[in-house]
């Protein structure tokens, strides 16, 4: 995931198969990072079957910091607004992709 110009309010995502370290990725560039996760991982479900599941690691830092830093700035804070996004998109629990954060 690359960050785009955030000023963007819609905008056509242009997801590639990249080979990284050895491993297959899916890179993609937008200025709503938790937006196109869910939307990605929501399209993988649909294309393919399977129930896709994303990772993500704590945010460092104190929490209170971090919540006036995403409401100020917007950035941070990816894995439980991904989280969001993704249930008010697809409401049946079986079927919304899984979010860990380790």
């Amino acid at each position: 995931m690359t960050p785009g110009d955030s000023s963007e309010f819609e905008e056509d995502l242009v997801v590639r198969g990249i080979v990284r370290c050895g491993f297959r990725v899916l890179q993609v560039t937008s200025g709503n990072v938790p937006n196109t996760i869910a939307a990605v991982l929501l399209a993988v479900r649909d294309l393919t079957g399977v129930k896709p599941g994303v990772y993500f690691e704590w945010t460092e830092g104190s929490p209170v910091g971090n919540l006036l830093r995403f409401l100020v700035t917007g950035t941070g804070e990816v894995a439980p607004v991904t989280r969001e996004v993704l249930r008010r998109a697809e409401p049946v629990r079986a079927r919304r992709p899984d979010v860990h954060v380790s």
